[in-house]
């Protein structure tokens, strides 16, 4: 299996009212619960509509929000085909490319799960990126360690202060999502 050399994510419209379900899950629910580096009600709208496209990409439906338990979900968003998958979201104002990059917070490392899942919300298109995916097994060999307190580019003008021990890894060094769709038709079969 090969990383792609040839960045191509699939794109796809947010399901709008899958997006106003969220919210309004998000008005009476914390799904910051780790204790550590929990992101604000943005970030939580972001990563759960990422967890929820993800469901429908590979499974074909949408959860039930309300079988969704508030509390801490032990480092893992789906379960499918027998792996455990961590949906990591990135809210950005703009289309991703193979040199951009997507964070792995390293207090995460603890947690159980198979797979890290990377995705990117167009927050002005409404637009879901599906950039790819890893074992997460793999993110000390194909991602860039950076220690709390560094400073990174962010754009061309922008920097930003990593506010925790981080690993970087850019699009083009994740595997193609579409092998995870292929695994799916085979399984039917």
């Amino acid at each position: 299996m090969k990383v792609m050399n040839n960045y191509s994510p699939i794109i796809k419209p947010i399901n709008q009212q899958v997006k106003e379900k969220c919210w309004n899950y998000l008005k009476t629910h914390n799904l910051a619960n780790r204790g550590e580096h929990d992101g604000n009600k943005e970030n939580q709208l972001i990563g759960l509509l990422a967890e929820m496209e993800t469901c429908f990409l590979l499974k074909d439906f949408y959860p039930d929000l309300n079988l969704k338990k508030n509390e801490f979900d032990g480092g893992f968003d789906i379960k499918h085909m027998n792996r455990t998958i961590d949906v990591k979201a990135m809210g950005r104002n703009f289309y991703t490319r193979s040199d951009y990059v997507n964070n792995f917070a390293k207090l995460q490392l603890k947690y159980k799960c198979d797979i890290l899942l990377f995705t990117s919300v167009n927050k002005k298109t409404n637009y879901i990126e599906f950039c790819g995916w890893i074992w997460k097994k793999e993110i000390k060999e194909r991602a860039i360690f950076y220690e709390k307190g560094c400073e990174r580019p962010r754009g061309k003008d922008d920097t930003m202060i990593t506010t925790t021990d981080n690993y970087e890894i850019k699009n083009s060094n994740l595997r193609d999502i579409r092998y995870l769709l292929e695994i799916n038709i085979q399984e039917m079969k």
